[in-house]
Parts: C-alpha cells; structure tokens; sequence
C-alpha cells in the first residue's frame, strides 16, 4: 500500500497517520476520487458519508478504510470538502501521486470510488459507487469480482446434448459465445 499511497496519509488530526495502519491481510481500502467542484462529487458525498458510517458499524467496518485523493484546484477547497468526510486522505501537495493514481486506475470522470486489496495494493473493482448503491449494508464484502463458476452454476450442456458439470471446465479455457436470431 505504501507504494501506491506513501507512508502516511492525512487524518482528522493531521497529517502522519500511517499507511501501515490501514493496511494488511483482508483489509480493504477505498480510494476516493473527488473534488469540491465538482456537483456529481457533491451529491455523492454525502451518501458515501453514510455509507461509510454504518459499514464501519458492521462485523467488518474495521477492515475497510477510505481515502479521499482530491481533484480540487487550491488547498482551501481541499480542506473545505475534506471537513465532511470521516475517512483519510492524500496530502493536498501529493499532485504527482494523485496523478500516479489517476493514470493507474484509469480515472476519466469523478467522483470514482476504486476499491484495492489492502495487503497487495490491487484493484478489486473501479464500480465503488455502484457497492454505495447496490450493497448499503456492505453483505458483499469485500466485493470480488464473481468467477464463471459462481455466475454459471449448476450444469452445462456439451456439444453432444450430455449435461456436465462445471468442473469439467477446470484447466481448459472458455469462450463464451452470445448470440440471438430475430424473426
């Protein structure tokens, strides 16, 4: 995490809080790109407040932080919008990280919520708003990507009209093919 973050990142109290600290085996962390500026950001926020409240209320709020890199244009703005949220945040001068961060994880539009592993630093999934949406109590958690065997239970049909299981697939590679004929 340190590589992606650096060593500490700024908290209620100050700067120093370590990235070690929210960092670590199960652990989750969210990196929150906003901006004062920015009306969607503005209305998203306040949800994410929210959310971010009452997950950290559940069985597994402590494995979840969130940190707020911000798009904002002066350091006043920055700390005006950093005053409503709970969680951390990049240092305003960390320009060339928060640049870093944005070119890593593909950032074209705010406000975008990427949440990483917390032990390897890699990306779980970019669709953190849609988790805000879709998952308010946070029962998904941590929120990895279903595998073809989780979306494709139960039996298949081979070519030859036979139902097989899915593991039958295990170590071979698969294509799969949509198609539709309208009349």
């Amino acid at each position: 995490m340190e590589a992606l973050l650096g060593e500490s990142l700024v908290g209620k109290a100050g700067a120093g809080i370590p990235v070690k600290s929210i960092a670590g085996e199960g652990k989750v962390v969210g990196l929150y790109f906003s901006a004062h500026w920015c009306p969607p950001c503005r209305g998203f926020t306040p949800q994410l407040v929210q959310w971010y409240k009452t997950f950290r209320e559940s069985a597994n709020g402590k494995q979840l932080e969130i940190v707020f890199i911000s798009s904002d244009r002066d350091e006043s703005s920055w700390q005006e919008y950093y005053g409503e949220m709970p969680w951390l945040a990049l240092c305003f001068q960390e320009r060339d990280r928060k640049a870093k961060l944005s070119k890593q994880f593909k950032v074209k539009g705010i406000p975008m919520l990427v949440f990483v592993d917390g032990s390897t630093g890699k990306k779980i999934t970019d669709q953190g708003r849609n988790i805000v949406q879709e998952d308010p109590n946070g029962e998904k958690f941590p929120w990895e990507p279903e595998t073809i065997g989780d979306i494709l239970k139960g039996s298949l049909l081979s070519t030859n009209g036979q139902e097989v299981g899915m593991d039958s697939l295990d170590g071979c590679i698969l294509a799969l093919y949509f198609s539709a004929h309208w009349a």
